[in-house]
């Protein structure tokens, strides 16, 4: 026995928080799991719309090659989202790409259990309008010669 005599006060205390310690790190894991998989969608969207954009033929062509690509681009990538759904849509010389997908949190998670709900839906959209070649170089080369005449 201690001097105090509180010989298992700690392991008390240990037993008390460590189920609240614990739910507090798969938390964090799975917030983990919801921000990489919302930002690998949002890359792969981006990604797939401006190959989509550089399709200069129809619009149907454009759209058909940004959906090959965001199929292509997402998979084996997303850690947790199942259910994953890709639209692709396009207007004008613009290309929009975007996935949609649920990610499943355990029961036991005091924290979904508050919210009433077992799933977070995880989005992640890219879009990219298609460019002007010539007349972006135009533009440069003018920049370029006003900032030549102004160092003059």
């Amino acid at each position: 026995m201690n001097r105090n005599g509180l010989k298992g006060s700690y392991t008390i205390e240990a037993a008390l928080i460590f189920p609240f310690i614990m739910g507090v790190l798969v938390f964090i894991i799975y917030i983990s799991f919801f921000l990489h998989d919302m930002a690998v969608m949002k890359s792969c969207a981006y990604q797939a719309a401006l190959k989509g954009s550089l399709i200069r033929t129809s619009i149907s062509d454009m759209e058909t090659e940004a959906r090959k690509a965001a199929e292509y681009n997402i998979q084996g990538l997303l850690l947790m989202t199942e259910g994953l759904k890709t639209e692709v849509s396009t207007s004008g010389r613009e290309v929009t790409v975007s996935y949609s997908g649920t990610l499943r949190i355990p029961q036991g998670i005091l924290f979904m259990k508050i919210a009433g709900t077992d799933s977070i839906a995880v989005k992640g959209e890219g879009c990219a309008a298609q460019k002007d070649a010539i007349e972006f170089i135009r533009k440069t080369r003018a920049a370029k010669n006003i900032i030549k005449k102004v160092k003059k």
